[in-house]
């Protein structure tokens, strides 16, 4: 059989089941916390008669995340795929070794409820091929990929949500494959993708995710499994001492109460939130230069994690004020709320005045 033809065969699956979102999820930690996992995928080729190679491949991951924030982190995947080739020809594939990097971003949307994810990432290959009485063939694959898609947190009443997503991808991929004596492929290739799935939050430090990802140019699936274990916010609730609540002043909140900054509706049985790490906003030049002062109301759930999530802005002062508020409030961690001994989510409303007089 041509072994060119073999080669090209093989290099679209391995070009196609490159990792990219649904690995290792679109949870959100603190700076400095790790996450572990385990994934698999399967990848089922086109039944096209006409195709002289047609490949099955299954593929184990792991994968080790680091958080730089609550809104960006870096994952190192592992991974060994094994291969079945449906030839007329008998050919060995040995277990094929492979690494990803990539880099994933999640931020909010303003006033949408959405949040959009930018995804990028590297990964290398190498694959071994036999055939009785031939030379062996060495595959040494690279493929680069990025993308872009949206994401939802859907509350199920339950301890767990619901993280439905999409998105589309573009890839650039090299590859050669030779033996001792000669190079039988050495080509780029490029071509779009679409992955949607969902990801469920089991527990404030476990999720599961599946997807199904397809080309734009033939019928290929790809279908990923993954189990993600990732760090908590170190809390220390019987050390921690939680503010007595006193009612605000305010006429629009008549009804709230009031916790260092924190407007939280009054329920029995349930501590509120408290700050853990506050970041206080930058005043925006504009509004600076242009003496503009005010207050910024925000709204935003405070999960197990202590990570403030679903931001929206209540007000619309401009000149870079909603912004300022929204970009510090990513940045700062709080102590969760607790019912009956537990973590919950509970949704607040955080104040920040802009004044003058507070600026250099």
């Amino acid at each position: 059989m041509n072994k060119r033809m073999l080669a090209m065969s093989f290099f679209y699956v391995l070009v196609f089941s490159a990792v990219v979102s649904a690995q290792t999820g679109f949870y959100r930690s603190p700076a400095g916390k790790i996450g572990v996992g385990i994934g698999y995928q399967r990848y089922s080729p086109p039944e096209r008669t006409e195709a002289p190679f047609r490949f099955h491949a299954q593929t184990l991951l792991g994968n080790l995340d680091y958080a730089f924030n609550n809104d960006l982190k870096i994952s190192f995947l592992p991974g060994v795929s094994f291969f079945e080739a449906n030839t007329q020809t008998p050919y060995e594939i040995a277990p094929s070794p492979s690494v990803d990097l990539r880099l994933l971003n999640v931020n909010d949307m303003n006033m949408t409820g959405l949040k959009f994810f930018l995804v990028g990432g590297f990964r290398t290959q190498y694959t071994n091929i036999v055939r009785t009485g031939d030379l062996p063939l060495h595959s040494i694959n690279m493929t680069l990929r990025g993308g872009a898609g949206l994401l939802h947190i859907l509350e199920t009443g339950y301890a767990w949500r619901l993280k439905p997503f999409f998105g589309m991808f573009y890839t650039q991929a090299w590859n050669n494959v030779s033996t001792t004596q000669k190079v039988h492929v050495n080509t780029a290739q490029n071509f779009f993708t679409g992955e949607t799935g969902v990801e469920i939050e089991l527990s404030p430090t476990m999720s599961a995710i599946g997807s199904v990802e397809f080309s734009f140019q033939s019928s290929e699936l790809l279908y990923r499994f993954g189990l993600n274990f990732h760090q908590a916010p170190t809390l220390n609730i019987q050390n921690k001492t939680t503010p007595q609540p006193r009612k605000t002043n305010t006429s629009s909140s008549p009804l709230t109460t009031r916790l260092a900054g924190i407007d939280v509706d009054p329920e029995p049985g349930v501590t509120p939130p408290d700050y853990k790490f506050r970041v206080e906003p930058l005043y925006p030049v504009i509004a600076k230069n242009r003496k503009i002062e005010g207050e910024v109301v925000l709204e935003a759930t405070i999960n197990e994690q202590g990570l403030p999530l679903d931001v929206v802005a209540l007000t619309t002062l401009g000149f870079g004020l909603e912004e300022a508020a929204m970009q510090a409030l990513r940045k700062t961690t709080f102590y969760p709320a607790i019912k009956d001994g537990r973590l919950t989510p509970k949704r607040v409303t955080l104040r920040y005045r802009f004044t003058l007089r507070n600026t250099n």
